[in-house]
């Protein structure tokens, strides 16, 4: 099958995925359900409409930077304890600071080529798991008839001027029987359901064919 490839670059980036209430996580790679949102956006398509489709693509993640994980700290004005006099309340919300990401999403060619169009025209606003967390630079890369894994493996490699990594990269795929797991699947925005999938971590050396586009 073939891959659909999109690159995720900006100075902040947040892929929260157990958060609730004053604390907003955030995981060291996308997820699922942030990736599903941006394509939803890329189309158009509204928070109602159903997402099967896009919750069935295999994805997989190529870490070209691992970013560092941040805190901030929000007040917010919390009148649910008691409607007649307002408080104060502290929440804190972790995000990603300076990563690079590839993304791939494997799946039927006539989904990949809409989904492709999509991010080089997009409906709306896309951003990076936060609405002030806007891409640093063009998401799409392309689609790539290979594999998933394969597609990550070669695809181009390029950060700061470097032509190759310095060190393996770290590869985050779906995977059947995976040693971890994931909470991410959505499945109905408007509930907040979410399903979980497996996932597998390793580590490559990506063969070096040329430079992404700047």
């Amino acid at each position: 099958m073939p891959t659909l490839l999109m690159r995720l670059r900006s100075p902040m980036m947040s892929w929260g995925d157990h958060s609730q209430f004053g604390h907003r996580d955030s995981r060291r790679e996308p997820t699922k359900s942030a990736v599903i949102g941006l394509l939803c956006a890329a189309l158009g398509r509204p928070r109602w409409e159903p997402v099967a489709d896009l919750a069935a693509l295999k994805m997989g993640v190529r870490v070209n930077k691992e970013g560092v994980l941040q805190k901030d700290y929000h007040t917010v004005q919390d009148n649910m304890r008691d409607k007649n006099k307002a408080s104060t309340t502290l929440s804190d919300r972790y995000y990603v600071a300076d990563a690079d990401y590839l993304v791939g999403l494997e799946g039927k060619a006539e989904l990949l080529t809409q989904l492709d169009a999509a991010l080089q025209s997009p409906q709306w606003q896309l951003y990076l798991g936060r609405k002030s967390f806007i891409p640093s630079h063009p998401i799409r890369v392309g689609m790539v008839e290979q594999p998933l894994l394969l597609a990550l493996q070669t695809a181009p490699y390029e950060h700061r001027g470097r032509k190759a990594p310095p060190f393996p990269l770290r590869f985050v795929l779906d995977a059947d029987g995976g040693t971890d797991t994931r909470q991410d699947v959505p499945l109905d925005w408007q509930r907040r359901r979410f399903g979980r999938r497996t996932v597998e971590t390793t580590y490559h050396s990506p063969e070096v064919v040329c430079t992404f586009p700047n």
